[in-house]
């Protein structure tokens, strides 16, 4: 274990030193009273910097439903809440959801829905409507695949996960799966 804060680049590089990286997952979080508003894109800018030091090309980045464009798939009292409670938490969400997209990095936003403790359920749903609930646990191997699958089919790109609606995600590797065909 390497301990350090993400708000310091120094120690970001320690953890990039320590030996090869394919690719890196960050779920940054905390209350803002905590961690200051801008510690998620101050973080996440010097783990990407560090990356691009180390030729890292992969990442996933866990936000939110209701960051960025995703505002409309927020269920009403999480969008009361993001106004209010949560407005300081999610500008700070959307100025490093904005970071990642403008890093040339090979990325891939993760918008979970509602996170829950319970057993996995191997359910991933990509979702266009509102949001429902996913365990942390199938939020974690989504993001796995997106930093170790050649042929992720959400690189480039921010989809809202979710275990209950939505379309189905599957590990078809096909051209057709791709948009290619």
């Amino acid at each position: 274990m390497i301990g350090g804060s993400v708000t310091n680049p120094a120690d970001v590089a320690k953890v990039f030193e320590s030996g090869p990286i394919d690719g890196v997952i960050v779920g940054l979080g905390g209350k803002t009273s905590d961690v200051g508003d801008t510690m998620l894109t101050d973080g996440t800018i010097n783990i990407m910097n560090a990356m691009k030091e180390k030729d890292v090309k992969r990442i996933a980045v866990i936000t939110s439903i209701g960051a960025g464009d995703s505002k409309d798939q927020a269920p009403f009292f999480f969008k009361v809440l993001m106004a209010t409670a949560m407005k300081k938490i999610f500008n700070d969400k959307n100025n490093q959801e904005k970071a990642v997209f403008e890093s040339g990095l090979d990325y891939c936003v993760v918008r979970p829905g509602g996170l829950t403790v319970e057993a996995p359920t191997g359910i991933v749903n990509v979702i266009d409507g509102q949001a429902g609930s996913i365990t942390r646990a199938d939020v974690a191997e989504f993001c796995l695949d997106a930093v170790t699958m050649e042929d992720f089919p959400y690189i480039g790109k921010a989809p809202c996960i979710s275990s209950v609606g939505g379309t189905g995600w599957v590990k078809d590797r096909s051209k057709a799966a791709r948009g290619e065909e």
